[in-house]
């Protein structure tokens, strides 16, 4: 390599060193000074709001354990009525709506919006809507119920979320209304 070569080899790389310093410097003062506005009142740009959704997709199919098993069926009519009384009892229903019934008003001005799970919750498995139900979701308003709730509890949870997107607003009202009955009954004793 001759002498000009390398001069310009060097000279290329200091300037793409400089000009990576300068963008992590803007980005970093960007952030640092809080020139990003956080405010629920407005739309995520679009770079930022597809980049937040693919950290949350990846991540929760990620750390979702997809071979979790349950020792009973999704299907139990008793895991499903426990999982419609938590779903009621934890306020579920004010973000997520139910069959027939909207989110609360709060609820649709959240960034980002809750999903509605009679649509939604046919596209997560078992082990990532268990998952997403124990842990959380950061920066989403979805709260972690592991803290609060054992594993057949979440499971119930799970089994009741798992049958929305077929369940008509009669189901859901029954589902709900017998789960409160039973929960009446046994706080009485």
């Amino acid at each position: 390599m001759t002498s000009a070569a390398m001069e310009l080899t060097v000279r290329t790389l200091a300037a793409i060193v400089v000009v990576l310093f300068a963008i992590v410097v803007g980005l970093a003062s960007y952030t640092y000074f809080g020139f990003y506005n956080v405010a629920a009142s407005e739309q995520d740009w679009g770079f930022v709001r597809w980049s937040l959704e693919t950290i949350r997709n990846n991540s929760i199919e990620r750390h979702a354990g997809h071979n979790v098993s349950l020792d009973r069926s999704l299907d139990d009519p008793e895991m499903i009525r426990t999982g419609g009384l938590h779903f009621k009892e934890e306020g579920c229903v004010s973000c997520h709506g139910g069959p027939g019934i909207s989110q609360a008003e709060f609820a649709k001005n959240m960034q980002p919006a809750p999903p509605d799970l009679t649509k939604t919750a046919a596209t997560l498995d078992d082990a990532e809507l268990y998952w997403i139900m124990k842990n959380g979701i950061k920066m989403t308003g979805m709260p972690a119920f592991g803290p609060t709730h054992n594993q057949e509890e979440l499971w119930a949870m799970v089994a009741f979320t798992r049958r929305l997107p077929e369940m008509s607003q009669s189901e859901y009202k029954k589902i709900t209304e017998a789960s409160e009955a039973v929960r009446a009954s046994s706080r009485s004793r």
